[in-house]
């Protein structure tokens, strides 16, 4: 089981000025989706964690619509603060629950991968009301015993960044905590919204921020006051469930970088006979 997890698109309608003056964020995407589609191994499916469009039109989404569905594996997508709720469904009308939030629970290959909807309209930070945490409790009670997977736009721990903590999930952050700890099945909380890879072990699973596949976010810490973006390679995370080691998470950029090439050591390397030997031992099985 392979999983591509990109995020933050901000999927952009055709005409319009590129983002913050100078990025064709469209194009961008449409360049992650390539990689990701051309991957060998290829995916077994790709989750998507909010800012899907740049400004939540409904143009922007029909422009995701179309990326989306020529992709050869499942895409499964929750909304970000970008995003507008009514204009998504429009576009999406599929991906309403029966609370008009935009939640779901997919199960593949014995996986099971639950999306959650934290978007607050209007916003930058992220909220999980009673109604959408009991649609997570449901979900998980139903089968304990599967690996479990949950999405969220908005990742619930501080990491010392000043304002952008101050738009993380904030309500039902400590619920959502609770939760995770009692169902032992949850093995990754997949976040967005910081542009940055960043990990943090919470509340006894691995809560996994994804780099965007547009533009980064400025690494600062401290009391940071404006929002920057920064030109580092746009990447995506991929994780693999490795037997004996369960999902092993790995960062993958986008751009290409020119072909693989052996890794010839120096003669004098002090290990070289137990490489030579190891190599010789890996080919022959």
């Amino acid at each position: 089981m392979i999983i591509a997890h990109l995020t933050d698109l901000h999927i952009r309608e055709a005409g319009k000025p590129l983002a913050s003056g100078n990025a064709d964020y469209t194009a961008m995407a449409a360049q992650a989706f390539e990689r990701v589609a051309n991957m060998n191994p290829r995916p077994d499916m790709m989750v998507i964690t909010g800012d899907l469009a740049d400004s939540g039109q409904i143009g922007e989404y029909q422009r995701l619509k179309e990326m989306t569905e020529a992709l050869p594996f499942p895409v499964h997508m929750v909304l970000g603060n970008h995003d507008i709720r009514e204009n998504f469904l429009c576009v999406f009308p599929e991906m309403k629950g029966a609370s008009g939030f935009v939640q779901f629970c997919v199960e593949q290959d014995n996986l099971r991968v639950i999306g959650l909807d934290t978007l607050v309209e209007g916003e930058g930070l992220g909220r999980l009301c009673s109604e959408r945490l009991s649609y997570l409790r449901d979900r998980l009670q139903e089968r304990p015993d599967v690996t479990t997977l949950i999405l969220v736009h908005h990742p619930p721990f501080a990491f010392g960044g000043g304002i952008y903590d101050a738009v993380r999930l904030i309500d039902g952050a400590q619920e959502l905590g609770e939760i995770i700890t009692a169902n032992k099945q949850v093995v990754r909380l997949l976040c967005g919204h910081h542009h940055r890879a960043i990990d943090c072990l919470w509340n006894g699973t691995l809560a996994s921020v994804a780099p965007a596949v547009v533009s980064s976010g400025h690494l600062q810490l401290g009391d940071v006051r404006v929002f920057k973006n920064i030109n580092e390679p746009p990447a995506f995370k991929l994780h693999v469930l490795v037997p004996g080691s369960g999902f092993v998470s790995h960062t993958v950029f986008v751009k290409d970088f020119g072909p693989a090439y052996e890794n010839i050591p120096d003669p004098n390397y002090q290990a070289l006979a137990s490489l030579m030997k190891q190599t010789a031992l890996e080919a022959s099985r």
